[in-house]
């Protein structure tokens, strides 16, 4: 039998209390523009400003709040960022996260992984490779095996950066939201489909790996047999029907981006902001970027959702750095 992820209003109310501060009031953009669409009036949400750089370490945190007493050692897949949460999570409550990684994961995640605690074992060409081989070692290992979108608590940690968007008064239409795993969008619709249920809750994945978007088209879970794409924090090829079925309760709408939409969207923003996001963590830009002229949003939202940015990638994907 499936099981259903109960994300809850309660949930999430519940983990703005719990959740470390350092993790939580990130910085909120209002009144964004760019040269390439001068009348946009974008509000992003900085998630980069956190211990982590990217908005895992809320869901992270909330779920090691309570689960790290019930087994101080915990299995999962990451391309890092999720990782990064987890590691930091446990260790800071006297456990481990072991982590499995893909062999061609970004060494300054698995650095970081490591430094935060964690045990990382390299295994798998992509990511849904790696996630089941960690699944194999825990059943092996007798280890609870923690998948980022399996539990409504990650999903509901996440969901509180759109609490604290609604509780400062933002104004949006609609926020654009980079979909991996699914617990940030799930989370996130779960908050605005009650406090504002005006807003439009739109998914986004990159061109090369859409698995996503067509289940969630389609009803059911589509794989893809490969990925191909840069930003690794959406790179899914087998997504989860719980997960799924979340977000048909959630999520309006879907729009694909291309790397190359992708890359111009960091450079905006890093232009318009300072922040150098990873790929995924500018994903929701260039889709609003991408739908400019074709929906009537007044007002788009996303999040800089991450910014692990690997030092050799730098002057490639921003140009001379400072």
């Amino acid at each position: 039998m499936q099981k259903i992820l109960d994300i809850t209003l309660e949930g999430i109310i519940q983990a703005s209390g719990l959740i470390k501060p350092e993790f939580l009031n990130t910085p909120l953009h209002r009144n964004l523009s760019f040269d390439a669409t001068p009348s946009l009036n974008l509000t992003l949400k900085d998630e980069t400003a956190s211990p982590i750089c990217c908005f895992k370490g809320r869901g992270t945190d909330y779920f090691a709040n309570t689960f790290a007493a019930k087994s101080p050692v915990v299995v999962c897949a990451s391309a890092g960022n999720f990782g990064q949460g987890l590691a930091m999570a446990m260790h800071r409550r006297g456990g481990k996260a072991i982590i499995f990684a893909a062999t061609n994961a970004s060494p300054l995640k698995i650095t970081r992984m490591k430094e935060l605690g964690g045990e990382v074992i390299l295994d798998g060409h992509d990511f849904d490779e790696a996630n089941d081989a960690a699944r194999t070692y825990a059943k092996e290992k007798g280890l609870p095996f923690v998948e980022d979108a399996a539990f409504a608590e990650i999903a509901e940690g996440a969901g509180t950066l759109a609490k604290e968007m609604t509780d400062a008064g933002a104004e949006f239409d609609a926020i654009y939201i980079p979909v991996g795993g699914g617990a940030l969008i799930n989370g996130v619709g779960t908050w605005l489909k009650h406090a504002r249920p005006d807003v439009k809750v739109i998914g986004v994945c990159a061109e090369g790996a859409p698995s996503l978007a067509v289940s969630w088209q389609e009803r059911k879970v589509v794989e893809t047999e490969t990925v191909n794409t840069f930003a690794d924090g959406i790179a899914i090829r087998t997504p989860a029907m719980p997960t799924i079925q979340h977000m048909m309760k959630v999520v309006d709408d879907f729009v694909l981006v291309s790397d190359a939409q992708i890359l111009d969207a960091m450079r905006m923003t890093h232009h318009a902001t300072g922040i150098r996001p990873e790929p995924s963590g500018a994903a929701g830009v260039a889709a609003i970027i991408k739908d400019a002229e074709i929906r009537d949003f007044k007002r788009p939202a996303s999040l800089i959702c991450g910014s692990n940015v690997p030092e050799d990638k730098m002057t490639d994907w921003f140009g001379t750095v400072q």
